[in-house]
């Protein structure tokens, strides 16, 4: 039987392959990586928007009650959301496919840092131990165990997975008694904000159709990401969470092997059980 922090975390997972796979197809397709960004970011907020009016009416009234400080703080989340793909992808332009596979999820490493620090959570030598482990399966996955050259994006890169520990554990520090679809619309509709003001600098077309459907589908799984996220941190810790995600990289490859025609070898799906074992350790672990 599995356990509600799981299934949370784990439809959060399998929302972020699916918002993976759904760019993907949209690069693809030729649509520029930053008006992707821009875009799913917007139609994220817009998707959640709706989703508060005509599904949570009776949670509604709940955000005249939000304080202050609390606002404050989603704000912060939409920002470190917003600068954690801004960095990324710009990162990825300065470095290789492989080498951004395998850094980004630096996010594990850095949300036990930061939970340590700010949620007072506890790092013991056996979640570091599984942390390393959770990291030679990502590497065997992503690398195919090739090695990887230094690159200057990879250090944006690494910003984007501190930002990304960032906005997970702002949201985290969000009062639980504020729904989660509170939470998500409100750190989703600030990181649209700041997409928008980053379009006009960049002199991005937002409202551009390009593969507009791929767009919209890739905005509503990462409205999902973030409202199934916030469900799981409510019950459970950063930690755990982004042990779970570190399934996302078997859910693409999978998509990709089945829907874009890539290829996976014996290292790869060695590293994929490595995964898959550590996930179930981490059951086991309480934290």
């Amino acid at each position: 039987m599995f356990s509600k922090r799981f299934i949370y975390c784990f439809l959060a997972t399998l929302s972020v392959s699916m918002a993976i796979f759904t760019k993907k197809i949209a690069l693809l397709a030729e649509v520029p990586p930053l008006k992707l960004f821009f875009q799913f970011m917007v139609v994220a907020a817009i998707i959640l928007s709706f989703n508060i009016i005509l599904f949570q009416k009776k949670e509604i009234y709940k955000v005249k009650q939000i304080s202050n400080s609390e606002w404050k703080k989603i704000l912060l989340a939409g920002f470190f959301l917003f600068s954690a793909y801004f960095t990324s992808t710009i990162g990825l332009k300065y470095t290789t496919s492989i080498n951004y596979g395998f850094l980004i999820r630096s996010s594990l490493i850095f949300s036990a840092i930061l939970s340590f620090i700010f949620l007072k959570e506890r790092l013991h030598r056996s979640m570091c131990l599984l942390i390393l482990t959770f990291f030679v399966g990502v590497y065997l996955v992503s690398t195919s165990g090739k090695m990887i050259i230094p690159q200057f994006g990879d250090l944006l890169i690494l910003a984007g997975g501190l930002f990304f520990a960032s906005f997970s554990i702002t949201q985290k520090l969000v009062n639980k008694d504020i729904p989660s679809e509170i939470i998500g619309w409100g750190v989703m509709s600030s990181g649209a904000f700041y997409s928008i003001i980053a379009s006009v600098l960049f002199k991005v077309n937002i409202l551009s159709v390009q593969a507009i459907y791929v767009v919209l589908f890739a905005g509503f799984f990462e409205a999902m990401v973030v409202v199934f996220m916030n469900k799981g941190l409510k019950i459970t810790s950063v930690t755990y969470y982004y042990m779970v995600t570190m399934l996302a990289p078997i859910m693409n490859g999978i998509l990709g092997v089945l829907f874009l025609n890539e290829i996976i070898n014996a290292v790869q799906i060695f590293g994929g059980i490595i995964l898959l074992i550590s996930v179930i350790l981490a059951q086991k672990l309480k934290f």
